[in-house]
């Protein structure tokens, strides 16, 4: 699929942005991120895992908001960001992935590690840091 198909589909959508939604997504992404480092702490790792994803979705929402756009479609919302911030393609990649195994933790009831969900939470870390430059905060 391409973010041309997103849009025909309706799964991207001009939207107006506001800088209300930016910073609602922020909130809500920096309460997961927390709710994540405690899950990790009690040693729930698919939880963790899960919720960090939340974290990182929430901040790449907030870089749609920015553009004028709001997704239908937790996949087109990366491929709408590659398109958007055609610099930032590589940081959108490892989201992406980090989605796909989210979703496979999520519904297929895989389990998780250790290794995996300190390498996820720290990606989330670093994503909210170049968000915040990317919104040029």
């Amino acid at each position: 699929m391409t973010f041309e198909d997103c849009i025909r589909k309706g799964l991207i959508r001009k939207s107006e942005s506001t800088k209300e939604k930016i910073e609602q997504s922020l909130a809500l992404g920096d309460k997961f991120l927390k709710a994540a480092g405690k899950n990790l702490k009690m040693e729930e790792y698919e939880v963790s895992e899960i919720i960090s994803y939340n974290a990182l979705f929430h901040y790449a929402r907030a870089l749609l908001f920015q553009k004028g756009y709001n997704e239908r479609s937790h996949a087109c919302l990366f491929l709408a960001l590659k398109e958007l911030y055609p610099d930032n393609k590589e940081l959108f990649d490892k989201a992406d992935k980090i989605r796909a195994e989210r979703h496979n933790l999520q519904y297929s009831g895989l389990a998780t590690d250790l290794e995996s969900v300190e390498y996820v939470l720290g990606f989330v870390k670093e994503f909210r840091v170049k968000a915040e430059k990317l919104l040029k905060r």
